[in-house]
């Protein structure tokens, strides 16, 4: 006779033989970067195998970490030149800041010039206001040098040049080639090699021009 109870009892032994646990389901970590939790290795199954689903999904995430770290490495880069021209502006800027006030102190020499001129023609009992404003203009001219201020170059005959004088007039005559400085009326100033305002001049054009 079927005895029901005792085929329970047998079946239940068969099942206790081998129990379940949650470890089971554990992906094998002998395949794992880390080593410790699972994370970036492949995934097994129940029947042992690999889970190919894991392995494409730990490909997709190492593409996406290449592509932040080659994102990061772009931008900065991109910061770092970003610092260098800023740098660069602002030395820029630091350096013509003063160039307003250099050229109202450009007008200050012109007058101490004009007055070396008009002493030096008021004979030698002016001698001593002569010595004086010369060294003035000696210290004055130094200073503006420290600061970057420089005349331009424009004395008489030499050649004019467009980048540094502006012609206020002009003379035809042949004794002169085309355009050389006949007369200097104002001289022109350069600040740290920039032109702030260029030197007016009289220069010579050709008699068969006029």
């Amino acid at each position: 006779m079927y005895n029901k109870k005792k085929a329970d009892v047998r079946r239940d032994e068969e099942f206790a033989e081998e129990p379940v646990s949650s470890a089971d389901f554990m992906p094998d970590c002998s395949f794992c970067e880390d080593g410790e939790d699972g994370e970036g290795g492949a995934d097994r199954g129940l029947d042992g195998e690999f889970d190919s689903g894991s392995v494409s999904e730990n490909a997709v995430l190492m593409k996406k970490v290449e592509d932040l770290t080659s994102a990061y490495l772009t931008l900065a880069a991109d910061f770092e030149n970003y610092k260098k021209r800023n740098a660069k502006h602002i030395e820029s800027v630091k350096k013509f800041a003063a160039e307003p006030l250099m050229k109202d102190l450009a007008e200050v020499a012109d007058n101490f010039e004009r007055a070396l001129a008009s002493a030096n023609s008021g004979g030698t009992e002016k001698d001593s206001l002569m010595e004086g404003i010369k060294n003035t203009h000696r210290q004055f001219v130094t200073f503006l040098e420290s600061h970057g201020l420089t005349k331009i170059p424009s004395e008489i005959g030499t050649e004019f040049d467009p980048h540094l004088h502006e012609a206020a007039a002009q003379v035809q005559t042949n004794e002169h080639p085309e355009e050389t400085i006949l007369a200097v009326h104002k001289p022109g100033y350069m600040l740290h090699g920039k032109v702030i305002r260029p030197a007016t001049v009289t220069i010579s054009v050709s008699g068969d021009d006029a």
